[in-house]
């Protein structure tokens, strides 16, 4: 089940924001529905659905690019002054575009019915609505933090093994601690096969299992032999050893063909660099 949850990560976030989103749209639209039955107000019963949903909506559409951003700067114990202010910033951009479409999108909704939608005055509704989007803007952030805490006790994470501090550390990491559900497995460099960017992590991948490493590719390439391993790609690095064929394609790019059948883009960048590595 773990293996599952880790595989499908991405499509359980995704439903997850959908379902949320629709159950407070529904839910609030009922709610406002109420309120301006009991207060006597005369609107269409489909408007506070469009009030509420486009909200969701507009909140749906900005996920992705909240992401990135937090991936680009996320929050640490050593920058949290700095990290709060970056954040607080954010969120006053967030509700810019969270108004600016939800209104569009209501604008749409009113003229398909026939009618024409009056968001009031900007000022006073841009406050009002910022009071409200500093919240949602927090839980979703919040939300992307417990689903990588979630995500990193259910999946492998390896670490490098250092020395004591009486002995010199090795020229290049010859040994990874992985730590898997309170269990502990040593993995071997010469073992791994391939390497890739994921965000501020690399995935070590061999025998077809994937462990994250909290490091830049920039960083890890120092760590390891360069006779054993190579960069191929900005995102990629291959250990040597298991590489069978230079592959050519019709585009004049290469692909590199791994002894588990693999495939991997070779940049033309690093291909003499492997070429000559693999001569000598």
């Amino acid at each position: 089940m773990n293996r599952r949850f880790i595989q499908y990560k991405t499509h359980i976030a995704v439903i997850y924001w959908l379902i949320l989103a629709n159950l407070h749209g529904i839910i609030n639209g009922y709610s406002v529905l109420a309120d301006i039955q009991r207060r006597g107000l005369v609107f269409a019963s489909w408007e506070p659905f469009v009030w509420e949903m486009s909200s969701q909506i507009a909140m749906l559409m900005l996920i992705p690019l909240l992401l990135y951003l937090d991936n680009k700067r996320p929050l640490s114990f050593n920058r949290i002054k700095s990290g709060m202010v970056y954040h607080l910033t954010i969120s006053v951009f967030f509700s810019l575009l969270h108004v600016s479409l939800m209104v569009a999108l209501r604008e749409l909704s009113y003229c398909v019915n026939g009618r024409d939608y009056q968001f009031g005055d900007w000022s006073a509704e841009l406050l009002y609505e910022y009071r409200k989007d500093v919240m949602t803007y927090s839980t979703i952030i919040i939300t992307f933090y417990v689903f990588r805490f979630i995500v990193s006790r259910l999946s492998s994470e390896a670490m490098e093994i250092t020395t004591g501090e009486d002995s010199l550390p090795p020229a290049y990491v010859e040994r990874f601690i992985v730590k898997k559900l309170g269990k502990e497995f040593i993995v071997r460099s010469s073992d791994i096969e391939w390497i890739e960017a994921a965000g501020n992590y690399t995935n070590i991948h061999l025998g077809g299992r994937c462990y994250p490493l909290r490091s830049t590719m920039d960083a890890l390439i120092t760590r390891l032999d360069p006779k054993n391993f190579a960069r191929i790609h900005r995102s990629s690095i291959v250990n040597l050893n298991v590489i069978v064929e230079i592959l050519p394609l019709d585009s004049g790019d290469f692909e590199i063909l791994l002894n588990n059948e693999k495939t991997l883009k070779l940049s033309r960048r690093y291909r003499d660099d492997i070429k000559k590595k693999l001569q000598g």
